[in-house]
């Protein structure tokens, strides 16, 4: 990977993660708790991605490999998750892939969510998962991990600090603002996850290719 391979795949990973989309969310599960509860409660919650990240660039292609599933079926399926989580982006919703009524509802009890649901699978959801798959694929060798590890890393740590800051970010943007960043963004993913879905419908239809020609 060339460093502008590796920047495009920090931005789409950390676009496909939508931290405005999680703001909202984790004002109203930690409504009631001090300032310093809702910040440590981001931090946590943006570390734990990049964790999970990391695990999945080194182990998640093994896994596929074992489960014996290609990587055009894989790149297929992951491409069309990364479109429904788009048009969730593009209508300002948090799509129901990453959580849904009954998440929220047991979300409300527990002491801390900034594993479940905020780190997974609100943010390092299927899509991010996924993406993170099928570049490992694409740029096989170890230094490219290296790469992706490192953009998981900061990725995790861009989400830590949007969330740390996520009262400010809120009261600066307004509800108006952030739905215009997650609209920007969703629009973005949908032209990335057009493309993942393209190169998984060649891989599986080889006579596409000729087509496209």
């Amino acid at each position: 990977m060339d460093w502008i391979k590796v920047v495009n795949y920090f931005v789409s990973l950390l676009v496909i993660c939508s931290p405005f989309s999680a703001l909202p969310i984790l004002l109203v599960l930690t409504h009631g708790r001090s300032a310093q509860e809702k910040k440590q409660t981001g931090v946590v919650s943006g570390l734990a991605v990049a964790l999970i990240l990391i695990i999945v660039t080194w182990i998640g292609s093994p896994i596929l490999r074992f489960l014996g599933i290609s990587i055009s079926a894989f790149q297929f399926a992951g491409g069309f998750v990364l479109f429904l989580l788009a048009l969730s982006m593009l209508n300002a919703e948090v799509s129901r892939m990453k959580q849904n009524i009954e998440d929220q509802k047991e979300a409300q009890h527990k002491d801390s969510i900034a594993i479940v649901p905020l780190a997974i699978p609100l943010l390092a959801g299927p899509g991010a998962i996924s993406t993170v798959v099928v570049a490992v694929n694409n740029y096989p060798g170890i230094l490219n991990q290296v790469y992706m590890s490192l953009c998981g890393l900061f990725v995790g740590l861009t989400l830590s600090i949007i969330l740390y800051f996520a009262g400010f970010v809120e009261r600066m943007l307004g509800s108006t603002g952030i739905n215009i960043v997650n609209r920007i963004s969703g629009l973005i993913l949908a032209a990335v996850s057009i493309e993942i879905l393209a190169k998984g419908a060649i891989g599986l239809f080889p006579f596409l290719a000729a087509v496209k020609q």
